[in-house]
This record gives structure tokens, C-alpha cells and sequence, in this order.
């Protein structure tokens, strides 16, 4: 087994990596030019990242903030609470420089992508799904929900506006809950309090909201 590279090593070979991404994107970015330009030599560069993908994955998660764990024991407070640190948790700099190199090389290269989720962005799926889950084994969202959907759906958005716009609207992360919460409660929570209820909401035309008319006509009778 390869030794690792010393500190000093591997840190020139990763602030190396990560300017190069950061300024010519990775496709524009070669293990040759990361050797020259950090004073380590591609054998050695090769001895302990395999490929350039990997070298500069490790360069880029090193960049990541440290996602918290939320558990208070409310699955909607808590959910509510990761949107919002999602949504308005300043990223470092240099991450926020590179991350449009990121998407960039991701979407048309697969194998990275799926790489990079793994090293990247597992935790934020694994927490918010634990969460959902929690808040269908509560009763609070329906069964059957289709929580890797729902990390989609919830999410979706505020990564959009974070990649698109400079800022997030501070209340989006409620608004998204509360209309999740709205349109995945359980079903018995979703009917009326009472099913007689429509049938009593009569206009002064005797018709109900739906249109039909409240006044019964005998079968067999004939109406002039």
C-alpha cells in the first residue's frame, strides 16, 4: 500500500487542484498541470488519487460546511429548521466560486456525479429522508409517501434559488412545509369534519357550490 503523501504534499496538490477547477473548470484542469504547478510529481499524484476525478472531489469536500443534526423529536420543526439552514447558511467563498464548475462537469459526465453525490451530498438526503420517514411513522405525512420525491421536491427549490439568485426569500422554507404538510396528510385528516357538511351549504337559489341544485324530484313524476 502507498504511503500517504506528507501534509505539506498533499495540501499543495489539493489548493492546486482547486484553483485550476476554480479557473478553468475541471475539464480544463490536468493532472500534468496540477503536478507542475504544486512541485509534486504525477507518479506520486497517481499513487494516491487514482484519476483526476477523485483528486478533485477530495479538493472540493474540503470546502463543504458541516450540516447539523436536527432532532428535536418534531419532524416538521425539524425539517422546517434544515430547509432554512440549507436555504440561508452562508457557503464559503472559494465554494461558491466553484460550485458553477461543479454542475457544469457533472452534467455531462455521470460516473463523476454519481461520485460526487456519495462524497458530497449523501448526508443531506440521508438526514431529511430520516425525517420524513419519521413524520409518516407519526401519522403527520400520509403512508406510502415516496420520500426520495419528497427530498426532491422540498429541496428542488431552494437549490434553485441558491444556484440562480443571490439570495433566498426568508419565508420560502415555511411556505414549502406548509404546503408539503397540506398536500401529504394522511388521508383520514384530509376529509371534511363532517361528510354532510357540503350537503347543508345551500345558496339562497337552493343550489349547493358544486352547481347542483339541493331540491329533490320524486322518480315518476312528471315536472311542467
Amino acid at each position: 500500500m502507498a504511503r500517504p503523501p506528507s501534509a505539506e504534499a498533499h495540501e499543495a496538490v489539493l489548493t492546486t487542484a482547486l484553483k485550476l477547477m476554480t479557473d478553468r473548470g475541471i475539464e480544463g484542469t490536468s493532472v500534468d498541470e496540477i503536478a507542475q504547478v504544486s512541485g509534486v510529481s504525477k507518479a506520486t499524484i497517481y499513487k494516491h488519487w487514482e484519476s483526476k476525478d477523485v483528486l478533485c472531489i477530495e479538493a472540493i469536500s474540503r470546502l463543504k460546511c458541516d450540516l447539523p443534526v436536527f432532532d428535536s423529536g418534531n419532524p416538521r420543526v425539524d425539517i422546517t429548521e434544515f430547509l432554512r439552514h440549507m436555504a440561508h447558511t452562508k457557503k464559503p467563498a472559494a465554494f461558491s466560486r466553484v460550485w458553477p464548475r461543479v454542475i457544469g462537469y457533472a452534467a455531462g459526465n455521470p460516473a463523476f456525479a454519481k461520485a460526487f453525490r456519495a462524497r458530497i451530498g449523501d448526508g443531506h438526503r440521508v438526514q431529511l429522508t430520516a425525517l420524513l420517514q419519521r413524520a409518516v411513522e407519526k401519522g403527520e405525512l400520509r403512508a406510502g409517501l415516496d420520500v426520495d420525491m419528497a427530498f426532491d421536491v422540498l429541496l428542488g427549490p431552494i437549490l434553485y434559488r441558491r444556484f440562480m439568485q443571490e439570495t433566498v426569500p426568508l419565508d420560502l422554507p415555511q411556505h414549502l412545509i406548509d404546503s408539503f404538510w397540506r398536500l401529504n396528510a394522511p388521508e383520514s385528516s384530509a376529509q371534511p369534519a363532517n361528510a354532510n357538511d357540503d350537503k347543508r351549504k345551500v345558496g339562497p337559489n337552493g343550489r349547493r357550490p358544486n352547481g347542483t341544485s339541493n331540491h329533490h324530484i320524486p322518480q315518476g313524476r312528471r315536472v311542467g
